[in-house]
This record gives structure tokens, sequence and C-alpha cells, in this order.
């Protein structure tokens, strides 16, 4: 994951720096025929290839790693990544495709938008793939833990006050307080989704040849980095939510009567009878008894001692 997170950080920060330096160049030091425009129209301009090479690889290096969180959150089982795999496969492959017939193009002085025959098909099963491979790992995994946190829930393993008395939410709305796994899954939702809005957005761009491609797409790669990172800064800081709750096993309450043990000496046989049945010698001498109940978590001491029994010794068994 810091691996990942950084190649991430090398990958959103060389972008933005060729962007910068691309804008510099075009308004302020180009002074060849066409302009501006003809600096940022040069398709086959290594700023350009570089900046797709840049959106390839870090959709290939972010939807790598869903997969394998997919993989890990499914038992390690392949059976269940063996399509988010071929999906995965199929962008590395469009993608480098895309790259080569950029690189191959000549010289036109046209936009990726702007309906080049050799290179929409393959952007544009690219992306589908990539969307694809977002909506299905991301709904696999939010899947595999709700049904652990209801199989927690059907054994009554559950996250202490989650199902107690809550607080009044907007408009006075009584909301309860949500279990660890239901904090993760609201946090992969909320990381998938907003990756997933501006995937989309790009794709739409592209697809009805705006171009605003261009701002989203660079957005992207920025949203991408921030995604991924942010499911592992929140579940790290806060793995409970905003509450911190145990994890416990409801139960009964219960009463356990506690054995007593004189100090005073005692035959073999009356010391035989207590360690068989350890509750009929109080029955027998009720004025000697001296017992601790617990119930419901609260410990209450009962004496019926004579005054000339304190010093006995009391021990829990």
């Amino acid at each position: 994951m810091l691996v990942v997170a950084l190649l991430l950080m090398a990958l959103s920060t060389f972008d933005v720096s060729l962007g910068l330096m691309h804008s510099i160049e075009a308004f302020i030091f180009y002074t060849g025929p066409g302009g501006s425009a003809a600096r940022f129209t040069g398709l086959t301009d290594w700023v350009n290839i570089l900046k797709t090479c840049n959106v390839v690889f870090g959709k290939v290096i972010s939807d790598g790693v869903l997969v394998y969180r997919c993989w890990a959150v499914c038992d390690r089982r392949i059976i269940v990544v063996v399509f988010p795999i071929l999906l995965w496969m199929g962008y590395l492959g469009t993608g480098i495709f895309v790259i080569y017939l950029e690189a191959s193009a000549g010289n036109p002085k046209v936009l990726l938008t702007g309906g080049l025959s050799s290179l929409t098909p393959s952007i544009t099963a690219g992306w589908t793939m990539s969307l694809a491979n977002n909506i299905i790992t991301t709904g696999v995994i939010v899947y595999r833990i709700w049904r652990v946190d209801q199989t927690n829930a059907l054994f009554g393993i559950q996250t202490q006050g989650s199902s107690l008395q809550g607080t009044r939410g907007l408009f006075g709305r009584q909301k309860h307080q949500r279990t660890k796994l239901q904090n993760v899954i609201r946090i992969i939702v909320e990381s998938g989704l907003m990756y997933t809005t501006i995937a989309f957005i790009t794709f739409i761009t592209f697809v009805v040849g705006s171009n605003s491609f261009y701002p989203t797409s660079d957005a992207e790669l920025q949203i991408l980095s921030i995604a991924f990172n942010l499911i592992i800064i929140r579940i790290s800081a806060h793995p409970s939510g905003s509450d911190d709750h145990s994890t416990s096993v409801q139960s009964a309450p219960q009463t356990f009567p506690l054995r007593k043990f004189s100090s005073a000496p005692k035959s073999t046989n009356e010391s035989t009878q207590i360690e068989s049945d350890p509750y009929r010698t109080g029955m027998n001498k009720p004025q000697q008894e001296s017992f601790l109940e617990v119930e419901e978590g609260n410990w209450a001491q009962s004496l019926t001692v004579k005054p000339q029994a304190l010093d006995m010794e009391i021990t829990d068994e």
C-alpha cells in the first residue's frame, strides 16, 4: 500500500508539472504559427503523450489494487476476481495500444476528442472496462462486508450501543450508531462513489467530443489518488467510527453464588463433601453462610455470620 501511494503521488505530481509547463510554453514562450492552440493540439507532442501515460498507468495501478482488495476480502478466492482481472488486463492492453497509436499518428493538429478514427474506439472500450471494473469490485467488497456484518448480528456479535438508543439526526429523526463494519462499508462506498463519478463524467465528455475532457481527465487522476489514500486514512484513524465501542457477545444476565471456605481446619470427609456439593453445606448451616451475588453486573454482599465467625475467608471459586 505504501508503494502504491508513492507511485500515485509521483504520477499526480508529474501530471500537474507537465500541465504547468505546457501552459507556460503555449502562452508565454511559443511564438510559432497557430499560436497557443497549435501548441496544445499537437497530438504527438511528447507532453501530451506523457499526460496520456500518466492517466493510463494511474488507472492501471488503482484498479489493480481494487482487484487485490476484493480478492483479500473474499477469503482470497480467485474465482471471485477472475472477471475483474480480465477487465483490468483489457484496460491495460487498450491503454498501451492508445499510447502507441497516439505516438505513431504523425503530427495531426487535433485533440483526443477530435474524433480520430483510430483512437476513439480504443479509448471508449478502455474507459468502459475500467468503469465496469470499479463498479463490480466495489460492489463485491461492500456485499461481502455486509454479509459478515449480518452474520455477526445474527449470532449476537455486534458493537455495543449499535442497537441501543441513538441520537437525534436531521429533522429530529432517530439515528442509531453503526457497527464497525457498517462504518467500513460507508468509507468504501463514499471513496468509490467519488472516483466513479468523476470517471463517468470524464467518459461522457470524451464520448460527446467536448474539450472539457482535458480538465476532467486531469482531475480524475488527482481524485483517483485521493480516493485510494482516503480509505486507508479513514479506516486507520477511526476504525470504529466517532464512538469508541468494544465488541462483545450479548448474553442474558445470570447469578453466580460463590463457594465459601472456612479458615478453620476441616476433616477429610467434610472437605470431600464440599468439593462434590458446595451448596449443600450452606443449606445445612444457614447461620454460617457467607456468599456473594452477581446479578446484571452489580455486586452485592450478603453476610449472615455470627460475630465469632467474622474471621472466615471468602474467596472466588
